[in-house]
């Protein structure tokens, strides 16, 4: 998207300057295969706003980095002197100081009904990683719960998105890790079978949905690029 500059800028590690930031610029300090980080992306991408992306590398850390966010992590925002990081946090500021495209609701019920979501959707990250760390002896557990995570995402879903009828909040928090399923079917190995299973209609019809939305296709990677990652 147009919003966007140096999205697929090179990755920045210990040594590397950091780029000087222009007055009044927004900057978010990024890696392009993080899930977490991919969360902001798609909020700026939603919101519209204008955006510099400086990609560093997480396990070889600019000092620099450590110096804005003392926990090193991405997503980090940069604004007018002001930094802030995780993503929740960064979404919400954004929506505070952006109030005009705000993705959360004004209504403070819905508001807190899309955060209820994210946690009640969070069985789904936890599970994913789950799989992905398993052993053999651990493989069955891990495999029960990214189902039942996948169930229970299903069951959730009362609308068109879980924001209703546009994707909302809890949408772009839980996207990157249903992104990230499509890895599965290229480790036949774990035995998953199909990821989502068509007993998981509703989800299914939503992946298909939610890569249709401009801010999804502004922010996804192809599947090949997350494996090779």
């Amino acid at each position: 998207m147009s919003n966007f500059h140096g999205l697929d800028s090179i990755t920045l590690n210990p040594g590397d300057d950091l780029p000087p930031l222009a007055p009044g610029t927004i900057r978010l300090y990024n890696m392009r295969f993080c899930p977490y980080a991919e969360r902001s992306v798609l909020y700026l991408a939603k919101k519209n706003i204008p955006v510099e992306v400086v990609n560093v590398n997480l396990v070889n850390k600019p000092k620099w980095l450590l110096e804005k966010n003392p926990l090193g992590k991405v997503p980090t925002l940069e604004h007018d002197g002001k930094v802030v990081y995780e993503s929740a946090v960064v979404n919400e500021y954004l929506d505070e100081i952006f109030p005009e495209s705000s993705v959360l609701p004004k209504d403070p019920y819905e508001r807190a009904h899309q955060k209820i979501l994210v946690e009640r959707l969070s069985s789904i990250p936890t599970a994913l990683y789950g799989v992905v760390r398993s052993t053999p002896e651990t493989r069955d557990a891990a495999v029960e719960a990214i189902k039942k995570a996948l169930a229970n995402a299903d069951s959730l879903l009362t609308d068109d998105f879980y924001g209703g009828k546009s994707t909302g909040f809890a949408d772009l928090s839980i996207w990157p890790f249903l992104e990230r399923l499509g890895l599965f079917a290229l480790r036949p190995e774990l035995n998953l079978g199909e990821v989502p299973s068509k007993e998981n209609k509703k989800l299914i019809a939503y992946i298909e949905r939610m890569k249709q939305q401009p801010e999804v296709k502004a922010a996804m990677r192809p599947i090949d690029q997350h494996a090779a990652f």
